[in-house]
């Protein structure tokens, strides 16, 4: 719940950059430093998307081929990637993950399990009983369904 690999969330874009040994691509024309979306340019990790909130890496997504262009073998500590099942995340993370329906898929559910602090959280979002995309990331910023929107 704190990072992915060596990019822990709270850094900043260049610790971040630094970390990865690679660029991120800048924010965008007309986006604002409040938030913002980012990967690598190198083109590897391509599922793996940051969330930038006035240069501070606040949220880490990993999203599904569909959105992302690729499979992704990203997991959690605990052994939970995309297409896991909802039984799998719960057996995973027991009593501490929280199911509700999700928001656009009504198919699918949203898991959220918090951090011991409650300072952050995973959030994995399934459909058909699957995992599609997950994230962890501090509050507010992991609670957001649209991302910076």
């Amino acid at each position: 719940m704190t990072g992915l690999g060596v990019v822990q969330l709270g850094m900043t874009v260049t610790e971040a950059q630094t970390a990865l040994g690679a660029a991120l691509n800048p924010m965008p024309l007309g986006s604002e430093a409040a938030c913002w979306m980012t990967r690598r340019t190198d083109g590897r990790a391509p599922e793996v998307f940051y969330m930038v909130e006035n240069d501070r890496i606040t949220r880490i997504d990993i999203n599904t081929a569909a959105s992302a262009g690729t499979p992704s073998d990203v997991k959690t500590a605990a052994g939970i990637g995309i297409g896991a099942t909802e039984a799998d995340v719960l057996q995973a993370y027991g009593k501490s993950a929280k199911v509700t329906p999700n928001k656009y898929d009504e198919h699918g559910h949203t898991i959220v399990v918090e951090s011991a602090d409650t300072k952050s959280a995973l959030v994995f979002e399934t459909s058909d009983g699957r995992v599609t995309r997950f994230r962890a990331g501090v509050h507010p910023a992991v609670d957001y369904v649209e991302g910076c929107s």
